[in-house]
């Protein structure tokens, strides 16, 4: 490299004009790398920021779909009630037709008619006046008339007299049938819902954010706006009918005609209002003859506008690299012009004073080399005494150097210098002598300098003078405290080893448990939607359940609802069992004996009729046990939901043994144990880690939801305790209830109430 660097400046290449165009050439390159990157960057960030939208777009065009399907489903069943198909609107029908408005009401406004074969209208749950009019002439009841059954109509939008213009609802219409056995099924009239578009609107799309500034809006297949939160003077007009008033915001709408054809992306870029950029993503739903477009889009600026500060950032850098560069080029330039003319002038000075300072240069020489230099020198002539010495290796010897000069280096030493390696110090030195070798000896320790030995690594090399071997001369650096630093290092290393294998075994005990909580949560959320979603529809099939019922006339059919009912009794106990397991019940805390509770759950599992007389039950109940601030009937729970789990382990009978004692928790405080041994046919390993799982079940199907194990480990936990089970294949198992010892209400455990009620 050096040689490089010379043959250039010989050849005139290496000037200090040359180095600042290649300076300023280097920087442009860089500019330009720059800004290509944060224009691939910037685009890739706004294609992802689009994904997401189209992902929103999607669920909001999803769930305006579900829910005009709902009430379709809602009005189908309604127009195939017994009343309503003959042609009257009786109590029973009439309290389903308010049971299902009630439900469909609490989210958007919707209003149900029932109208007769010829257009009366004989049901109208948001103005009970209007029934007795005549909708005959109505578009969409001459087009319902031609319908099958199970098929529906979904009219175009109307005004709020129901007629075109300035659109505010649509109807959804199913028709009713008459039949009997004896002849084929006739028009029984219509059954239709009216919807309000605002509330659609305003509870599926007006909620959507995206970004700080993003939003979503909406319109139809032939071009009308339905729905825009920026710009509501504008819904109701067509794209495709446009006037100087819709081009105050849009550059054009060539963007929304490509969405309409089918001709665009799902997502991309389009100009909106004030001719800005934006990011936009669709996703489309068919609704009745036409289909509803829905658009998420958001300032593409907002998308960007992290890049682009540090894109503004980057520039201001580049530019003040780039003028502190030219600044100090410039003045490279200056100082290099002056640096020459010096030189020449100090070159000519110093051809004068050359043969002056021959003599003095190299008397200095060697002596400004040995006394500048901090590392220890030491040289010896052949006889292995002293010649030369600098300060640093007297000062580590601790004596001056003219005590040192011209004494024999191992009379240097209060103690004998031991072997290197097996090999006497002395050897080695008139190897060097004899033959030349140099060697280094590292950490070499020398006693009788200090009050502890003092470490040394030595280089050892022959003294060339004239190709002769005239000496030997030994460098050396003082490593003692490193040696010292270093076996403590080893000894604390030893020590942390350890504390690490300690702490990672706390760590993965306490992250276990950690996620196993975290886990429940999730679940808990996901039963209580759960237990919602089926709460609707299962009020509905127990209605028309029952309606049925009293309605059958035959044995057979009444056996089959009754066994209907059963079964609708069991998934009712199944939610109410989730809802518990999402949304425990309050807690009615007091001081209470554990032992009282061990015994009255014992003596309520001695009359549950897996209780066999084959099954043998001990206890070991530990006396003055502190009382505990618990709610007496959720501890109960948990130890007969454990007991039951125990008796159903052991069909063929076995022993159960109940115990309770002082003991304490993983956090070390004082605790209660309770523990529950049964000698069933125990648990695989597999299923351990699983058995507090919602809904997680080794019985047969229909024996068990799986929320038994669930419910009580969310008990405990809420009154700061914890399950633990030991388990051994074909031998039994073991679960330990631990409950701290709290004799008054804390925030800790209030707290955790909270968290498990949802609050």
């Amino acid at each position: 490299m050096l040689r490089l660097i010379s043959t250039l400046r010989n050849k005139g290449l290496l000037t200090p004009v040359l180095l600042v165009l290649a300076s300023l050439f280097i920087l442009s390159l860089i500019i330009i790398l720059g800004q290509i990157f944060h224009q691939t960057l910037q685009n890739e960030m706004a294609v992802q920021f689009n994904k997401q939208q189209l992902l929103l777009a999607q669920q909001v065009a999803i769930n305006i779909d579900g829910f005009i399907d709902h009430v379709y489903k809602d009005i189908s069943v309604i127009s195939r009630l017994p009343d309503v198909a003959a042609g009257s609107i009786g109590p029973r029908a009439r309290s389903v037709v308010e049971n299902v408005h009630f439900h469909l009401e609490s989210d958007i406004l919707v209003t149900i008619r029932i109208v007769g074969p010829d257009g009366t209208i004989l049901y109208d749950s948001s103005a009970p006046g209007r029934e007795g009019g005549n909708l005959s002439k109505e578009d969409y009841f001459i087009k319902a008339r031609g319908l099958r059954r199970h098929e529906r109509i979904i009219t175009e939008l109307l005004g709020p007299a129901g007629l075109p213009g300035n659109a505010k609802n649509f109807i959804i219409a199913a028709p009713i049938y008459r039949g009997a056995a004896d002849r084929e099924p006739s028009f029984g009239g219509i059954v239709l819902a009216l919807l309000s578009m605002d509330g659609i609107t305003q509870k599926y799309l007006a909620p959507v954010k995206s970004g700080t500034r993003g939003y979503a809006w909406m319109m139809d297949s032939a071009g009308t706006l339905l729905y825009h939160p920026t710009q509501p003077q504008m819904v109701g007009k067509n794209l495709f009918q446009t006037d100087t008033s819709c081009f105050q915001c849009h550059r054009s709408f060539d963007s929304e005609k490509k969405m309409i054809e089918g001709e665009a992306e799902t997502f991309g870029y389009y100009e909106a209002p004030g001719g800005e950029n934006k990011v936009a993503a669709y996703f489309s739903i068919p609704v009745g003859t036409r289909t509803w477009i829905v658009v998420v889009s958001a300032p593409y600026t907002d998308v960007i506008a992290l890049m682009q500060k540090s894109r503004m950032f980057y520039s201001f850098l580049i530019i003040s690299i780039f003028v502190a560069t030219l600044t100090a080029s410039v003045v490279s330039i200056i100082t290099y012009t002056k640096k020459i003319k010096f030189e020449e002038k100090a070159r000519h000075l110093e051809n004068q004073r050359k043969l002056e300072q021959e003599i003095v240069i190299a008397k200095n020489y060697l002596e400004n080399i040995i006394e500048n230099t901090k590392t220890n020198l030491l040289v010896l002539d052949r006889e292995m005494l002293v010649t030369t010495v600098n300060t640093a290796q007297a000062k580590t010897l601790g004596r001056s150097k003219n005590d040192l000069i011209g004494k024999s280096f191992f009379r240097i030493f209060s103690e004998p210098l031991r072997p290197y390696d097996g090999i006497p110090i002395e050897a080695l030195l008139h190897k060097t002598v004899s033959s030349g070798n140099s060697f280094e000896i590292k950490e070499y320790p020398i006693a009788g300098l200090q009050p502890e030995p003092v470490y040394l690594d030595m280089h050892v090399s022959p003294l060339l003078i004239a190709g002769n071997i005239s000496g030997i001369i030994i460098t050396s650096s003082n490593v003692t405290k490193r040696v010292l630093l270093e076996e403590a290092l080893k000894k604390y290393t030893v020590e942390l080893e350890v504390k690490v294998d300690k702490e990672t075994a706390t760590s993965r005990k306490l992250e276990q448990q950690v996620l196993h909580s975290e886990k429940l949560a999730a679940l808990g959320r996901l039963a209580a939607g759960v237990a919602h979603e089926i709460g609707n529809p299962l009020t509905s099939i127990s209605t028309f359940a029952q309606l049925l019922r009293e309605m059958a006339t035959d044995e057979f059919t009444q056996s089959s609802l009754d066994i209907i009912n059963n079964h609708i009794q069991r998934i009712t106990d199944i939610v109410r069992q989730m809802s518990t397991f999402a949304r425990p019940d309050s807690s009615n805390s007091k001081l209470v004996e554990v032992n009282d509770i061990l015994r009255s759950s014992l003596d309520l599992m001695r009359l549950d009729k897996r209780m066999k007389s084959t099954i043998e039950i001990s206890t070991n109940f530990a006396s003055g046990l502190p009382k505990l601030l618990l709610d007496d009937g959720q501890i109960s729970q948990v130890i007969i939901n454990i007991i039951l789990n125990a008796l159903d382990a052991m069909p063929d009978g076995g022993k159960l043994i109940v115990a309770s004692g002082q003991s304490r928790d993983d956090q070390g405080r004082d605790a209660v144990a309770i523990s529950i041994t049964d000698t069933g046919t125990g648990i695989p390993t597999d299923s351990l880690a699983k058995i507090f799982d919602p809904f997680y079940t080794t019985k047969e199907v229909g024996k068990g939801t799986g929320l038994g194990l669930s419910v009580s480990y969310n008990i405990v936990k809420r009154f700061k305790g914890d399950i633990k089970v030991a388990s051994t294949l074909g031998s039994g198992t073991t679960f330990t209830v631990i409950l701290p010892i709290l004799t008054e209400t804390s925030k800790e455990l209030s707290n955790g109430n909270n968290e498990h009620t949802g609050r």
